[in-house]
């Protein structure tokens, strides 16, 4: 009976988690301390992951600026394919908005050209993504154990069973969706270095 209940437990915060963000941006009022219940519930299920890796602090220590990095330069590259193709359409989708306030339909042809931009902007932004996730890999994988790697591959083929691939792609993929898609993994790394304590000295030599 406890474990059935607990099972319900575990799927109703495993719902809300995955929506909370959604409640948080629709419904201001939302208090800040119930977000970072939220945050935390999140936490869970990602430590859940990455406990079993028993990351070492010298480890994290150099995963974490990793990450901030790859973060900063990713962000950047995308901010730049969004931006600077619609940089000479600027005042031209800006006079058509202010036009279509009145009311009037948006021109084909600025139409076909915006939407044309959408389209090069999502297949260059692939192409970085997957730059991003081979870069990140690569990164996390000359700091790992062989032992951790095998821990990652062994994880990733227990969650992702209907997916097929090679040790390599499931350790990508591991990556991907654990590492690179929780936008909160920088600190969650960084109170995880703090709880595992020690000195850093060694790893900035």
């Amino acid at each position: 009976m406890f474990r059935a209940q607990l099972t319900l437990a575990l799927l109703i915060i495993g719902a809300m988690s995955t929506s909370h963000r959604c409640l948080a941006q629709g419904d201001p009022s939302m208090p800040p301390t119930t977000a970072v219940v939220f945050d935390h519930i999140d936490d869970l299920d990602k430590l859940r992951l990455l406990n079993p890796l028993q990351l070492r602090a010298d480890q994290l220590d150099k995963i974490i600026p990793l990450l901030k990095e790859r973060q900063k330069e990713y962000n950047q590259r995308i901010i730049e394919l969004a931006v600077e193709p619609l940089k000479p359409m600027a005042k031209e989708i800006a006079d058509t908005r202010a036009k279509l306030l009145a009311g009037g339909t948006i021109p084909k042809d600025l139409d076909d050209r915006i939407k044309e931009r959408q389209r090069d902007f999502a297949d260059k932004r692939k192409i970085e993504q997957d730059k991003n996730l081979k870069l990140v890999a690569d990164g996390i994988r000359a700091v790992l154990t062989d032992k951790q790697y095998k821990d990652i591959v062994a994880m990733a083929r227990r969650d992702f069973r209907n997916a097929d691939g090679t040790d390599q792609q499931f350790y990508n993929l591991w990556i991907r969706e654990t590492i690179i898609a929780y936008d909160r993994i920088v600190p969650l790394l960084e109170d995880m270095r703090k709880a595992r304590g020690g000195s850093t000295a060694a790893t900035k030599t």
